[in-house]
């Protein structure tokens, strides 16, 4: 009797906060998880012993994500998932934000992006399909002050996640978009050090109150294992109302 494969989920981006929750919710699920990020020791912090596998990637470098794409897959034979959870925040007015400043933005959330669906697409139409999910920003649809590179950047994820949804919609491959508001993570610490600055943030989303990484991981997870296949293309917003809400 032959062995039943478990699935294979990659995680760029697996030591932040939204990455790690959702990497023990996969591992929960039963599913292979390999979580991926620049670090080491952030990863050992994640991994719980040898249940979840860590490589060290740096989603910025093409060639990186496509040779520990390729060394998934020889390993596990398919590459089911895939979720990129890269990002940065950078707030700035654009006159005030260098070239090299609204670059390096671009690199950590679109350029990412870009990188792990052109590594990934090619294994997932050998195989059976797959889910793509990418990380928006409320900051994408919303005109915000200081926001300049960081709405550039993740306008251009959901732009990059629509095309790829048309490019692969007839080869089983779902590509969908989550665009979270503020949540509490160690990225966005520096936003929520004061309890004046946290107040305000608050404040900002209708539902008073920022994000935890697990609401946000709860949807990553839903459109990787539950989602119907009739749904690519799509943003979904996770932002407390900010989106939609006055």
């Amino acid at each position: 009797m032959s062995e039943i494969r478990s699935k294979v989920i990659w995680i760029i981006g697996g030591s932040g906060g939204i990455g790690s929750n959702l990497s023990k919710r996969m591992l929960d699920a039963g599913w292979k998880v390999i979580i991926s990020a620049r670090n080491q020791e952030d990863l050992d912090l994640v991994s719980r012993g040898n249940l979840i596998e860590s490589l060290i990637v740096d989603a910025t470098n093409a060639e990186q994500v496509q040779e520990k794409a390729k060394e998934i897959n020889e390993r596990y034979g398919s590459i089911d998932a895939v979720v990129n959870s890269v990002g940065s925040i950078f707030l700035r007015p654009l006159h005030a934000t260098s070239h090299e400043q609204f670059m390096e933005t671009i690199n950590q959330n679109l350029v990412t992006s870009f990188n792990v669906i052109r590594a990934t697409a090619k294994i997932m139409m050998r195989g059976k399909g797959g889910r793509i999910v990418l990380f928006s920003s409320a900051a994408a649809s919303l005109g915000m002050p200081n926001h300049a590179a960081i709405s550039a950047a993740k306008a251009g994820v959901e732009g990059l996640a629509r095309a790829a949804a048309s490019d692969y919609a007839k080869r089983g491959i779902q590509v969908n978009v989550i665009s979270p508001g503020l949540v509490d993570t160690p990225l966005s610490s520096h936003l929520l050090a004061s309890d004046q600055s946290r107040k305000i943030s608050e404040d900002m989303h209708p539902v008073g109150n920022i994000g935890n990484p697990d609401d946000i991981a709860s949807v990553a997870e839903w459109l990787v294992t539950s989602a119907p296949d009739w749904m690519t293309g799509d943003v979904i917003p996770v932002d407390g109302g900010l989106t939609n809400l006055k």
